[in-house]
């Protein structure tokens, strides 16, 4: 039974954290993790297709959009116009976006529903273990990532700020 508190306490912790941030939240959140003119690091998780997927195989070739996300998040849900329009835009361009899953109370068969429901057309990564996640000091959700060409980290925060076109267009 104490077990089950110490769970829910948590899971109810980080969604509250999830569920909205102010803007000097956000200001402060982007100071944790990986920051703009880092090496992003590398990573191998697998798709919701069974594939294995490596940041590692895009670098020197496409700039990536990474976009750390829950099911159960109303700002990454949100957000799925803007990136289905962005991947419509530049996906044809080079650039890649890669969706990651955080697996924090999102079993592989609810996000799996969400990509069919939603049709999410870019690729959904799994990260049960959070591994990556934590690689990537991701506290909350959205959390976005632009990597260009060469691996360096071009943007960092919580989702897509407004102006996103006007990176994209530099780095492709």
């Amino acid at each position: 039974m104490h077990k089950k508190i110490i769970t829910f306490v948590f899971i109810t912790g980080f969604i509250l954290l999830c569920a909205g941030c102010s803007d000097a939240q956000q200001q402060s959140a982007r100071m944790t993790g990986l920051m703009k003119g880092q090496r992003a690091p590398d990573f191998t998780l697998k798709a919701l297709d069974g594939k294995q997927f490596s940041l590692s195989s895009l670098r020197g070739k496409n700039p990536v959009c990474l976009v750390f996300w829950a099911t159960w998040c109303p700002y990454c849900i949100k957000e799925i116009p803007k990136l289905k329009s962005i991947n419509a835009k530049y996906n044809g361009k080079g650039l890649q976006i890669i969706s990651i899953n955080i697996a924090v109370n999102d079993p592989l068969r609810r996000v799996m529903a969400f990509q069919e429901k939603n049709r999410l057309p870019y690729p959904i990564l799994y990260d049960k273990e959070g591994i990556t996640s934590r690689l990537y000091g991701v506290t909350g959700v959205p959390v976005s990532v632009v990597i260009d060409r060469e691996g360096i980290i071009q943007y960092r925060g919580y989702a897509l700020p407004d102006n996103v076109e006007y990176l994209f267009d530099r780095l492709i």
